[in-house]
């Protein structure tokens, strides 16, 4: 569904493209960020061993579009970085974001709630800011690739828009669904208050029982 959203918005926005192709051309660009993504989600769940692995291959794969990224660059301060840089900054960001995922496990087991929280919402912003800037950056060099590398056209911005679009709604409805749910539940934000009334309970009981 997401993948078909975005083609369809892709080529809504983008007119130096006929619609069909843009929308074919978006399709095939998913299908090199999956393979990327797949591996971040296996890096994500898998010991940390296996980064050493994982990270620079991401890296490897994150260096061939750089080079397009630094060639084309839509913002000024983009052309005066080496492809290399920027390859390692997103490798770094994907990383750190597999790193504050196991933290805000080890947190979540200790019952340190508010630190899971802030250590969840840290590694969801820099797992989104690099996946949206890979994918972003691999889709546009497929479609560029695809469309017989034209000289001085760019697609970067209609490709931003899209993955822009599809994440707040990929966001937006299972939010609407599940969290009216998730606030009902006896233990969404509220397992601390209830340990600590059930300790109060059990020690006012035992302090009773001991008079």
């Amino acid at each position: 569904m997401a993948v078909v959203l975005k083609s369809v918005l892709f080529a809504l926005f983008e007119r130096q493209l006929p619609r069909l192709q843009a929308a074919w051309r978006m399709f095939l660009g998913n299908v090199l960020t999956s393979f990327v993504g797949l591996l971040v989600a296996v890096m994500i769940a898998s010991a940390p061993s296996f980064w050493l692995i994982g990270a620079p291959l991401v890296c490897a794969l994150c260096w061939l579009p750089t080079r397009r990224l630094v060639k084309a660059a839509p913002l000024p301060w983009l052309a005066r970085r080496s492809p290399a840089a920027l390859a390692g900054v997103m490798t770094g960001a994907m990383v750190a974001s597999c790193i504050l995922f196991m933290a805000g496990r080890g947190a979540l087991e200790t019952h340190q709630h508010v630190l899971y929280w802030i250590i969840k919402l840290a590694a969801i912003f820099l797992a989104l800011l690099a996946s949206m800037t890979l994918t972003s950056v691999w889709e546009e060099w497929a479609i560029w690739r695809l469309s017989s590398r034209p000289e001085g056209r760019g697609f970067f911005a209609s490709v931003l828009r899209a993955n822009l679009y599809v994440l707040l709604f990929v966001m937006a409805v299972p939010a609407v669904l599940i969290l009216p749910k998730r606030l009902k539940s006896p233990d969404f934000l509220a397992q601390r208050h209830k340990m600590a009334v059930s300790q109060t309970t059990a020690s006012d009981s035992s302090a009773v029982k001991s008079r």
